[in-house]
């Protein structure tokens, strides 16, 4: 780096030469020397030269360098020397500037030798305007005593004039330029004026040059710059022949505010209360950049209107980056607008239809750590649909209506950043993020933290949810420590015996973990570990065994007992029978049979008796007008092939004359024999007797006796026979 330092002489003629070392190399540290650039000042007055006795060509500041030099040792010095002309001194004096490779850690002197080729008669007269001279340094080296000079450097004081520096007196702004005033010497003719912005190195010089009218001061008025910025101006003049003067000290000027020139870019979230209440819209918003806001931003200007109603519009004003608005309707637009001091900036539109509405997840796995005087904060987007082009980071006191709040930005690719601006220690902050996609932004994740610990929550009360035959389900809470140690992150670790199997970091959204995959019948331990910068807290550790089967494994195996018992009860209890019928046949006891008992009665000859129905008294008139009868008579019962008869079986014959015929008698010829045969017909009495022991007796009127008989028809006569069994529904009186 060179260093250039400008001294004024007073009018008391002092001559100063300005030694400067500036040689341009690389830094180089070892364990013996260190080597870099350093700044040598050396001032000469008039009265310090002093003339050699043994050389009148000669003028020194130092009379041990009139002694003649023996050996000569040349160093390789870039010196240029420059004569300053001011208003208060006739003769200019010098100033020198070179530039040398040294060690710093030896001590050197430093002297400069004035020659020329003509005598000196005054070293006080030297620095005329027509003189010419050989300007020599002089190095010793303190340490070890060597000495060296640099090459003579040769100096035409006409030549090497140099216009004093100029001074900046006053620096006054509107909103997009600065007029600078300084003032001048008597002989500068034309100056030259070059600024920068204070946050940049970059220098704009302008072109044209600044004609001096005045003997005292020139103005010069800076156009074309930007409202409410900072610039760093200088100044350098020149004679009418010569050199240009060094840059005058540098001054700082401000421009003016302006009305901002760009409206602010908003975002919202929509929270849905329910479906048919008042919605909560959370409109946020970036803060202009310097270059836009032109000027100290002093609020924002928010409306909301409803699109159905024009009418009925609601603004509100509010200095936060934030706001929060109740809206009931569907269909609405918002404007947001910023102001300063100058006016406001244009406004921001933005339509919204709940019926298009779309959602932005919030971030995941928030954690801050602390680290010295700031907040390392980091998160997670996770897998979002919609790109996150910023995310919006917001902190402020923790209190239930905090003063004001602070904003950063980063780009919506980044996952962490560092809070260091406008935080105190012993204060308890709570930090929002919020992601952003162009319109759209997200709820806020919100974590409190201070300087002192980081994040000031803690992973406590794990405990067993459910455990299966390959799944382990454990949960915990988080709680707030205002004291504990600085916790970098939280783990859940599973291990069989000394064995980790699985490690996975845990964060405050997230209170449960499933780990998959175990052995079944397998014990396993799982322990809470708090991480921290020097050690590993383990927190708790609970002891975990896997089940033999599912929990479905277990209802199966239980399902299918119970069916499998029950159909083989039903097979034994199937078997059993259809075994005993072909097996063992079931034999019929003659002590449980009506017919055996009959047959043991010794009196059942005696009580056998014969009824008749007579009928002649009892007449039906058929359809031809015949009168018939019914005559009952007494048939043998059969026999069987083994010639035994069961009495019991004996039945009755009814032999008719004469009995009514259905007039339809084809429906009986058409019939087939096989339908004919055992057919029930009802037959009705007008009187019907009941005859027992010759005795006889009337039946009640209308009695109808069921009858199954075989018909048999005889082509010339309806006097056939009919032979008539009684059914078992007859009445028990009439057999």
């Amino acid at each position: 780096m060179d260093f250039l330092l400008l001294y004024r002489v007073n009018h008391s003629w002092i001559v100063t030469c300005l030694l400067t070392f500036s040689h341009v190399m690389m830094s180089c540290y070892t364990e013996e020397h260190s080597e870099r650039r350093q700044l040598h000042e050396l001032t000469v007055k008039r009265k310090d030269l002093k003339r050699c006795d043994n050389d009148n060509r000669v003028c020194v500041t130092d009379d041990s360098d009139c002694v003649p030099r023996t050996h000569v040792s040349h160093e390789r010095v870039n010196i240029s020397c420059f004569f300053l002309l001011t208003d208060y001194a006739l003769t200019p004096y010098p100033q020198c500037l070179w530039s040398q490779q040294y060690n710093v850690n030896a001590e050197s002197m430093h002297s400069l030798i004035f020659s020329q080729t003509t005598p000196i008669y005054s070293c006080m007269g030297i620095f005329n305007l027509g003189g010419r001279m050989n300007v020599t340094l002089k190095m010793k080296n303190n340490m070890n005593g060597m000495e060296s000079w640099s090459e003579p450097y040769e100096v035409a004081v006409l030549e090497a004039i140099k216009a004093s520096c100029p001074t900046i007196t006053s620096v006054n702004g509107s909103d997009n330029s600065l007029e600078v005033t300084w003032g001048i010497s008597k002989l500068h003719t034309r100056c030259r004026v070059r600024y920068r912005m204070a946050t940049t190195d970059k220098w704009t010089e302008i072109p044209a040059y600044v004609l001096v009218a005045n003997a005292e001061k020139a103005v010069y008025t800076i156009e074309g710059l930007k409202p409410f910025s900072s610039y760093t101006i200088a100044v350098s003049c020149i004679l009418s022949f010569g050199h240009w003067s060094d840059w005058s000290m540098e001054t700082t000027g401000t421009t003016q505010e302006s009305a901002p020139s760009r409206p602010p870019d908003i975002c919202y979230h929509m929270e849905m209360v329910n479906k048919q209440g008042p919605h909560h819209l959370m409109l946020m918003w970036k803060a202009l950049d310097v270059y836009d806001a032109h000027g100290h931003i002093l609020g924002y200007q928010v409306s909301y209107t409803q699109t159905k109603h024009p009418s009925l519009s609601v603004t509100t004003n509010t200095t936060d980056l934030k706001v929060v608005l109740v809206v009931t309707e569907d269909e609405f637009e918002v404007t947001v607008m910023a102001y300063n001091s100058a006016g406001g900036s244009p406004y921001s539109h933005l339509k919204i239809d709940l019926s298009l509405h779309q959602t932005l997840p919030s971030v995941r796995r928030l954690w801050v750590n602390s680290e010295d005087d700031r907040l390392v904060l980091q998160w997670d987007v996770g897998h979002i649909s919609l790109p996150v082009s910023e995310v919006a980071n917001e902190w402020a006191t923790d209190a239930a209506h905090p003063t004001s709040s602070h904003w950063k930005r980063v780009n919506g690719s980044t996952r962490s950043t560092v809070l260091k601006d406008h935080l105190q220690p012993g204060t308890t902050y709570r930090i929002n993020v919020y992601p952003i996609s162009n319109q759209l932004c997200g709820p806020p994740k919100s974590i409190i933290a201070n300087l002192e610990y980081g994040t000031l929550l803690g992973a406590v009360g794990m405990h067993v949810v459910d455990v299966t035959k390959n799944t382990v389900t454990v949960q915990w809470e988080w709680q707030r420590k205002e004291v504990h140690h600085k916790v970098l992150k939280y783990r859940v670790i599973l291990c069989l015996g000394e064995i980790q199997v699985e490690s996975i970091p845990v964060w405050p959204d997230v209170w449960q973990h499933t780990f998959f995959k175990l052995r079944a019948n397998t014990g396993y331990s799982v322990n809470l570990l708090a991480e921290t910068s020097n050690d590993n807290i383990s927190r708790e550790i609970i002891p975990i065994k896997t089940h033999i089967f599912e929990h479905n494994e277990i209802i199966f195996t239980v399902c299918l007992i119970v069916l499998l018992t029950l159909g083989l009860g039903v097979f034994f209890i199937l078997s059993r029978t259809v075994y005993k019928t072909y097996f063992f046949p079931k034999i019929a006891n003659p002590g449980a049979s009506v017919a055996g008992r009959w047959l043991l009665e010794s009196h059942h000859e005696k009580n056998r008796v014969k009824n008749l129905l007579k009928l002649e008294e009892f007449l039906v008139t058929d359809l031809s007008g015949e009168k018939g009868f019914v005559e009952l008579g007494q048939e043998r019962p059969p026999v069987r092939e083994d010639g035994i008869f069961n009495p019991g079986s004996s039945h009755s014959t009814l032999n008719i004359k004469h009995i009514f015929i259905p007039q339809n008698t084809e429906y009986i010829e058409n019939t087939p024999k096989s339908n004919r045969e055992n057919r029930d017909f009802s037959l009705m009495f007008n009187n019907v007797a009941h005859i027992e022991n010759g005795q006889g007796s009337l039946l009640p009127e209308s009695t109808q006796i069921q009858c199954n008989f075989d018909y048999i028809k005889n082509k010339h006569t309806l006097g056939d026979s009919l032979k008539i069994a009684f059914l078992e529904n007859t009445p028990s009186n009439v057999e």
